[in-house]
């Protein structure tokens, strides 16, 4: 195993994964470890932290809730210098649907840069009446206990009717997520058995994190 001098200079790497399939039904907790573990079994050099109980330093953008579609799971590790196949390596010990798929190594931190994100949900175009939809709309909070309009959560609202689907695309400020669900039950006309929710991208103001991170990269792997 290569040894590290503690001169040598520690960099930092960004990650991104997309987590789909059956395990877009991990814990926030469960994904972290499991990326954890890919970043140990690929022979990724971290660094760790100090103390009794030494963890790697590894921070994550802000989880999506269980059953949805995460196309933009970033995760920023510092590592003991540069590693030029550690994508490679990842890809060679991932788990099947939670995949790396793109590494920066820059020192830009995700967590400093994102302001929002942007989703699409899918369902049965039946389940729902889209004349039913109003910006002004009260939503309920029911974990938050908070109320505001529909407008207030889901901003550039967009519905396009794709065979027997409807797909409503929108973003959502950073500090204010909320459950898809809170856009489109009230539009729904009966139950939906199948509702598809995805994550497509984080956002820097009107830029894609991707193209933020390629601007800022020394150096990127695909």
């Amino acid at each position: 195993m290569k040894v590290f001098d503690a001169d040598v200079v520690r960099v930092h790497a960004v990650v991104k994964y997309k987590k789909v399939g059956l395990l877009r039904f991990l814990s926030a907790i469960e994904t972290a470890n499991a990326i954890e573990r890919n970043f140990r079994r690929a022979g990724a050099h971290m660094v760790f932290s100090q103390g009794f109980h030494r963890k790697p330093k590894i921070s994550f953008l802000d989880p999506t809730p269980t059953g949805v579609f995460n196309l933009a799971l970033y995760v920023r590790v510092e590592v003991k210098g540069h590693e030029p196949d550690l994508l490679k390596r990842l890809k060679l010990t991932s788990v099947r649907n939670l995949e790396p798929v793109r590494i920066w190594w820059t020192e830009e931190d995700p967590n400093k840069l994102v302001s929002g994100y942007l989703f699409r949900v899918i369902l049965p175009s039946k389940c729902v009446d889209l004349s039913r939809f109003d910006p002004e709309y009260e939503v309920n909070l029911e974990e938050k206990g908070k109320k505001g309009k529909m407008r207030e959560f889901f901003n550039e609202i967009h519905f396009e009717k794709v065979g027997k689907f409807i797909v409503i695309v929108y973003s959502q400020n950073r500090n204010n997520i909320v459950r898809a669900r809170y856009l489109y039950e009230p539009l729904s006309v009966e139950s939906c058995e199948f509702v598809l929710v995805q994550r497509l991208r984080a956002l820097c103001g009107q830029n894609n994190l991707d193209d933020v991170l390629e601007a800022k990269a020394w150096a990127v792997e695909y």
